[in-house]
């Protein structure tokens, strides 16, 4: 015979975390008690759990679009520039994009590190003599990590460049290894001179990409080449940045023109209960600064009653106690 079991659940957060109630232990004189902890048995027939949460911004509708500014891109992966996290994409122009201006928000999801919310510093043309090519945000990154420069450097059809100056070795690995990754820009000749790279090797006053790897997408996933494929333009005398840089494995993403909760100008959305309960609440205030004692206690009654017709609403079937719900 199935026996019965009682949840409870606490809210940390934008998370919800259930909890199973113990209604076996007893303590020294044999008295039962009851104590809460994380759920060890297993539910055949599963546990449903209904929710909801406000966040502080607004998502655009979840698409990718040809021929229309984009808000759902995937990115290859981040680097630091200034002491600032740095989303880099392989062949991808984000400069021209009107929905990722400056000081406007993005929301980053699939990362091993950094879903959230992050606000745009300062977004540059992967194509040309820039310093990084990426967007950069406000997000500070506290480690420290490796960047390199030379002021002229050229770029070779044969999957080469060259120029350096041979302190590069210095910063970073002579022979790139399979997990270590480096963000190249500078060359304006086309958009394969730059990007994301691996598997690169040194000597002399040449880096060599031949047999490397190059982290490209198509804005629906990562897709990577083997750099003799999509081949270097010859392109002359510019200046090389290059940063260490993190791959995120083809899963990151990031929505733009996302909407957040700034200051009292900004729009909240509010159900048809707590459009109502709202405006008691602040009847009961102005008529407690009136001091008008009897009239405010009135009005939070009508306040309280709203909040509660507004749980109820958000319950289906049978009303469950929060702590004490009940399934087999």
């Amino acid at each position: 015979m199935a026996s019965n079991k009682s949840y409870a659940y606490y809210v940390k957060g934008n998370k919800i975390a259930l909890v199973q109630r113990n209604n076996t232990d007893s303590n020294a004189t044999g008295e039962s008690y009851h104590e809460f902890k994380s759920p060890t048995e297993a539910v055949t027939n599963g546990i449903e759990i209904e929710y909801t949460y406000s966040p502080i911004y607004t998502v655009p509708t979840k698409r990718v679009d040809s021929g229309t500014a984009d808000t759902y891109h995937f990115y290859n992966g981040w680097f630091v520039v200034d002491g600032y996290l740095t989303l880099g994409a392989t062949f991808t122009d984000f400069v021209n994009d009107a929905s990722i201006a400056v000081n406007s928000y993005i929301l980053i999801e699939g990362s091993d590190r950094w879903d959230g919310l992050h606000k745009v510093q300062e977004v540059q043309d992967i194509l040309g003599t820039n310093s990084h090519g990426g967007i950069k945000t406000y997000t500070k990154v506290n480690e420290s990590t490796k960047y390199w420069t030379d002021s002229s450097v050229s770029w070779n059809v044969a999957e080469t460049i060259t120029g350096m100056d041979t302190s590069f070795p210095d910063i970073f690995s002579a022979n790139g290894g399979d997990n270590e990754y480096l963000w190249v820009v500078g060359s304006d000749a086309h958009m394969n001179n730059n990007g994301m790279f691996s598997h690169w090797s040194f000597s002399g006053n040449t880096l060599s990409f031949v047999n490397a790897k190059w982290y490209s997408s198509d804005d629906l996933a990562e897709v990577v080449y083997d750099v003799g494929a999509s081949q270097f333009q010859t392109d002359g005398a510019h200046p090389v940045h290059m940063y260490e840089a993190f791959r995120e494995n083809g899963g990151a993403k990031f929505y733009s023109s996302v909407t957040i909760l700034e200051d009292e100008s900004s729009d909240i959305e509010l159900s048809s209960f707590l459009s109502k309960a709202a405006v008691y609440y602040v009847k009961a205030k102005m008529a407690e600064d009136a001091g008008q004692i009897d009239l405010k206690e009135y009005f939070m009654k009508e306040y309280r009653k709203i909040l509660s017709r507004h749980e109820d609403s958000k319950i289906t079937g049978m009303r469950r106690v929060a702590s004490f719900g009940m399934t087999r």
